[in-house]
């Protein structure tokens, strides 16, 4: 396999570890998987540059995560872009398509950057005025 190859595979490797661990609400492997330091996580509704504080931020908002449906991979050296469906349940059941662009370096994930529509989790996430 040329190293081209092999650098893609490793890193959508990564990613897709990550996305199971996100699913199954495992924290510790959550850990594991992103960089101890230099994180970045960037979303409609978190901008988050710290570790720690991401593993915090998944604590407190994946359990209303029921699980992703992934749709389609694009894998581009270190670079793994994901179209996703997270379902979710909070009073109802929601589908909320995504796009997930994620950095992967020395076997561990660096940056995350989620796009979606976040009309529907502003109101959980933002403080009230």
């Amino acid at each position: 396999m040329p190293a081209c190859d092999a650098l893609n595979e490793s890193a959508r490797a990564v990613v897709d570890a990550y996305l199971d661990a996100l699913a199954s609400h495992d924290h510790d492997a959550i850990a594991a998987l992103i960089a101890p330091d230099g994180f970045s996580y960037v979303s409609p509704i978190a901008s988050i540059h710290d570790g720690a504080a991401f593993l915090e931020y998944m604590m407190m908002t994946g359990g209303i995560l029921l699980g992703i449906q992934r749709r389609r991979v694009f894998v581009d050296g270190d670079e793994v872009c994901h179209w996703l469906v997270f379902e979710t349940q909070l009073s109802e059941r929601i589908s909320t398509p995504a796009a997930q662009w994620a950095s992967v370096q020395g076997g561990r994930i660096t940056r995350i950057e989620l796009l979606f529509d976040p009309h529907r989790w502003r109101a959980l996430f933002e403080p009230a005025q």
